[in-house]
C-alpha cells in the first residue's frame, strides 16, 4: 500500500498552450520578445537600451511567476496601459 514512499512524484505534462496566463511561470520565447522590441518601438521608447531593459526585466519577473512584479518593472519605462499591453504581448503568441 505504501509502495510509492520514497519515490519521485512524477511531473504533470501540460497540454495547455503556452499562451495567455498559462504562459505565466514559463520560459518567454525569443519570437515575443523580438514583437515586443517591436511594439515598444510603436509606444515612443527610442533608445535601443530603455528597451532592452524593459523587456529583459519585465520577462524574468513573468518567467518566474511574479506578474506583479512584471507590472512593476514595466511601470518604469510605459504608463499602466503600456505596461499591460506590453505582458499581452510577451504572454501572447502568434495565431496557427
Amino acid at each position: 500500500m505504501a509502495e510509492f514512499l520514497g519515490q519521485k512524484k512524477p511531473k504533470k505534462i501540460s497540454t495547455e498552450p503556452n499562451s495567455g496566463f498559462n504562459a505565466i511561470g514559463k520560459p518567454i520565447p525569443i519570437e515575443r520578445k523580438t514583437a515586443a522590441d517591436e511594439h515598444l518601438k510603436q509606444m515612443e521608447i527610442k533608445d535601443p537600451k530603455d528597451r532592452f531593459r524593459c523587456i529583459a526585466s519585465v520577462s524574468n519577473k513573468l518567467e518566474n511567476d511574479d506578474p506583479y512584479g512584471a507590472m512593476g518593472e514595466a511601470m518604469r519605462y510605459l504608463d499602466l496601459t503600456g505596461s499591460y499591453r506590453l505582458m499581452a504581448v510577451l504572454l501572447t503568441g502568434p495565431e496557427s
